[in-house]
């Protein structure tokens, strides 16, 4: 019989559906205890719970959504009632972690409307999924450039990436050596390139090459900001 693999360890499998245009399968967390975030103490005792209809990466080409159990706990410490958390579906989340990264993915790629379509996804929310990712990973990169400074070239990439194809672009500026997202700025306007360069804390010493295509105002924006390029 068929069965599909989640590969989310945190959870338990507890019944499959399997309709002709999608999967539906109803799963609970293993952890039966949950720590307080109030007090800090582990308590198991359910106050109530709900059911989290999320939205998860195909399988088969099919849409694959989870019928998740939320429990809401009740501390016998502090007697404060607060909701279970899961490590691969973000709080208030319809969409698993990895799903909402592929999405991301996806847009980068192609356009925003595109993907939308493609995924039968709303449009205002994927719109909302690529700019919350996009906004996480520009911290997180910045984060780790603030540590790399100095010790290493860098070589950086300008790109555009199509919203609404022919309508809308976004400038996006990556590391051309690894293909991480640095930052992204609307449209993809001179000014909007120049203040994508000059909000980073990038160092002149430590870019060496920016690589850009033949936008003229990508090249004038890398220009006034003093960058070596080829």
């Amino acid at each position: 019989m068929f069965s599909i693999s989640l590969e989310l360890p945190e959870f338990i499998v507890v019944k499959q559906v399997f309709h002709k245009e999608y999967f539906h399968l109803y799963v609970v967390k293993k952890a039966t205890e949950e720590r307080c975030p109030f007090c800090g103490y582990m308590t198991g005792h359910v106050h109530d719970w709900r059911t989290r209809k999320v939205r998860d990466l195909k399988v088969l080409e099919k849409p694959l959504y989870l019928f998740v159990r939320v429990n809401r706990f009740r501390c016998f410490n502090c007697h404060e009632v607060f909701t279970q958390t899961f490590d691969s579906i973000h709080p208030n989340k319809h969409q698993t972690s990895r799903y909402r990264d592929y999405l991301y993915e996806q847009c980068l790629g192609s356009s925003i409307k595109s993907v939308s379509e493609k995924e039968n996804v709303p449009y205002t929310t994927l719109e909302r999924i690529f700019y919350s990712i996009a906004q996480e990973k520009e911290a997180e990169q910045l984060d780790e450039l603030e540590q790399t400074l100095g010790e290493e070239d860098l070589v950086l990439s300008l790109d555009e990436v199509a919203v609404r194809k022919g309508h809308r672009y976004e400038t996006v500026l990556m590391d051309a050596k690894t293909g991480r997202v640095l930052s992204m700025e609307q449209n993809r306007s001179y000014e909007s390139t120049q203040l994508l360069l000059t909000k980073n804390v990038l160092s002149n010493t430590s870019v060496q090459t920016i690589v850009v295509d033949m936008w003229n105002p990508f090249h004038k924006a890398v220009h006034a900001v003093c960058f070596i390029f080829h």
